[in-house]
C-alpha cells in the first residue's frame, strides 16, 4: 500500500475517473503506458513504482504467486 504523511495527504489531489479514463486501463507485463506513476496489480495488489519514460511495465518476480500481472495506475506522477 501507498503510505504518505498526514502533511502530505493534504497536499494530492484528487480526480474523478470518469475524467480521466487512465485510472481504469489495465496493463499486461511489457506493456508500456504514457503515465509515470505508481501502479498496483490488480490481481495480488503488488505496488510498483513506473516511469513513463523507462522500460515496460514488469513482470512479477519468478517466485511470486501472481504470474500474470494487470497493472493498474493507482497514484498519478506529474512530470
Amino acid at each position: 500500500m501507498a503510505l504518505t504523511t498526514q502533511a502530505n495527504k493534504n497536499s494530492i489531489g484528487l480526480i474523478s475517473t470518469k475524467d480521466t479514463p487512465e485510472f481504469n486501463k489495465t496493463y499486461k507485463a511489457g506493456s508500456h503506458s504514457l503515465h509515470s506513476g505508481i501502479y498496483k496489480c490488480s490481481k495480488c495488489d503488488r505496488e510498483i513504482a513506473f516511469n513513463k519514460d523507462d522500460n515496460p511495465l514488469p513482470p512479477h518476480y519468478s517466485n511470486d504467486s501472481c504470474r500474470s500481472p494487470e497493472w493498474k495506475l493507482f497514484i498519478y506522477a506529474q512530470n
